[in-house]
């Protein structure tokens, strides 16, 4: 963007919302000499206010509070406009706005020339400071009669300086108001002239500052400095021992065999339009040295790249010796923030990452030089190493709890999580230490599974052995109903856990046998060709997949 569009810029924003010419609509007529108080003996030191009135396409903004919108200030002239600087009149007067912008520049209150104050004697009355060269910061001058103004003349204040044939003023009126306005010069309303009571400068912040080693052959570069206003344009010189080096007029230098045991400084000069140009000077150099390091010997690196282990970096071998080595790590080209020594610890973050080294040799005299080293495989995750396994503590049987031991493993800071297993599939939500053995688990085998895990470590799982195939303790039940040589047999099975028991009886009396199917847990049966007498039934259950194993007896009499 060029210097009067970003200028204008804000007046473009006004324009277009259709703000200005609302406002310059109420742009004041001249003032007539009836208008205006008479320079009486009481008002001898009280000048006689002037006005100016602009064409419509001049204003950028008309009113306090308007320009204040605009970002077009005032320099605070709207809080202090009450008061007289330089003995002109107060309030919406140019004299006494133009008399403030220069005692807040730092001039006194106190008018720098003898005899009458309205606009049309400034120029005449300081001809030594007045010029036709806008500066920023200097007092526009009309005579009277001329361009804007009236018989009185008019004053402003230079804003901005567009080009040579075009300025910004702020200004105020008799009769008027404040305003900001465009002034060109085949407008007609080009000022008299300039009055520089105390122009605006343009400012150094800090100097230039010159990087670099002061070696033949390298390049020195130099900063600009700080400048206020910013957008200055910036010009360089170099030296050698204070002498202008021909030719030398970028930021950079590449220093030659002529700069040799020579100091270098740079200055930089500062322009801007509407600004008087300002030079600066950095700092001098070192004394230029010569020669070169080299590196004879490539570093390498040393370890294993995985998580946990330590690389360690072999300088390599340098001519001359170096004064200083620094070293600094790489992964995948990326610097490893932290302190830079001979040695890294690859962390977890390092997983998949190549690393590299750069050794930096420094010398006096000497540029840095810096060698980099071949790249390692990927970083490996770690591995667990489990020395003791996990168990499985408690008795296995429905209503006792189990408890994991997780066992020991290296690092032992990993995460460990663990989930319970039936029959080799997980089991809903049980993933605590324990777990409680219910009727759900009955016909199944309970192991638990767990999982090791840590940030760049890959992965581990590892089973406890499972239990013994779980069942219930069953109960018989036995009714007998005897009679000659015969007994009627019912045998009811119960286990806990398990609403019907089902398997294969056997009831053996006298030699006499016979097997069933329980049915809803329950079997009935009649033994025949008894001997008479009291005898003794076996009751044999078989079990289940969910019911251990049982054997009954009971003595009977048979008749």
């Amino acid at each position: 963007m060029s210097l009067r569009s970003r200028l204008l810029a804000p007046v473009t924003t006004a324009l277009v919302g259709g703000l200005v010419l609302g406002l310059l609509a109420l742009a004041p007529a001249p003032a007539t000499a009836a208008d205006r108080p008479v320079d009486t003996a009481s008002h001898r030191h009280r000048e006689e206010p002037s006005t100016a009135v602009f064409a419509r396409s001049s204003y950028l903004c008309y009113g306090y509070t308007d320009c204040r919108e605009k970002g077009m200030f005032n320099g605070g002239y709207a809080q202090n406009n009450k008061k007289m600087y330089w003995r002109m009149y107060s309030g919406h007067n140019c004299t006494n706005y133009a008399a403030y912008r220069m005692v807040k520049s730092g001039l006194p209150n106190e008018r720098p020339w003898s005899g009458g104050g309205n606009a049309t004697y400034w120029g005449g009355s300081m001809p030594k400071i007045t010029d036709d060269v806008p500066r920023v910061g200097a007092v526009t001058w009309w005579k009277a009669n001329t361009g804007p103004a009236g018989s009185s003349g008019h004053v402003g204040y230079v804003e901005r300086v567009v080009s040579a044939d075009e300025i910004i003023i702020s200004q105020d009126s008799w009769g008027g108001d404040f305003s900001w306005a465009v002034i060109t010069r085949g407008s007609g309303n080009w000022p008299s002239g300039f009055i520089h009571f105390n122009d605006v400068p343009l400012l150094n912040q800090a100097a230039p500052v010159i990087s670099g080693i002061a070696k033949v052959g390298s390049v020195l570069s130099s900063s600009s400095g700080t400048w206020k206003p910013a957008a200055a344009d910036v010009a360089y010189q170099w030296f050698a021992d204070g002498t202008p080096i021909k030719g030398a007029t970028a930021a950079t230098f590449k220093l030659t065999r002529a700069q040799l045991d020579h100091q270098i400084t740079v200055t930089t000069t500062g322009s801007m339009l509407g600004y008087p140009a300002k030079s600066v000077s950095s700092a001098a150099t070192e004394t230029v040295q010569p020669g070169a390091l080299k590196n004879v010997v490539s570093p390498t690196l040393a370890g294993e790249a995985k998580v946990d282990s330590t690389l360690t970096l072999a300088p390599g071998e340098w001519t001359p010796t170096p004064t200083t080595l620094r070293y600094q790590w790489f992964a995948d080209g990326q610097l490893i923030e932290g302190p830079a020594g001979d040695t890294l610890a690859i962390g977890p973050d390092l997983v998949e990452r190549a690393i590299t080294a750069t050794v930096t040799a420094s010398g006096a005299g000497y540029d840095d030089v810096t060698v980099t080293t071949a790249a390692t495989a990927p970083v490996a995750p770690g591995t667990f190493t489990v020395d003791t396994p996990p168990s499985l503590l408690g008795e296995a049987r429905l209503g006792q709890q189990l408890t994991v031991d997780t066992g020991s493993f290296r690092p032992t800071d990993a995460d460990v999580s663990v989930q319970w297993l039936r029959n080799g599939e997980p089991v809903l939500n049980a993933t605590g230490s324990t777990y409680q053995i219910s009727n759900i688990d009955l016909g199944s085998r309970i192991s638990a599974r767990i999982t090791l895990s840590r940030a760049g470590y890959t992965t581990t799982t590892a089973e406890t052995p499972s239990t013994v195939l779980l069942k219930s303790d069953p109960k018989i039940a036995v009714q007998t109903t005897p009679g000659a040589h015969r007994v009627r047999v019912t045998v009811t099975v119960t286990a806990p856990g398990v609403d019907a028991v089902s398997g294969p009886l056997v009831v053996r009396m006298a030699g006499i046998a016979k097997a069933v199917t329980l049915r809803n847990g329950t079997a009935t049966l009649t033994l025949k060709g008894l001997p008479q007498g009291k005898r003794t039934m076996t009751i044999r259950y078989g079990g289940s997949d969910t019911v251990m194993r049982l054997v009954a007896t009971r003595s009977v009499r048979i008749g």
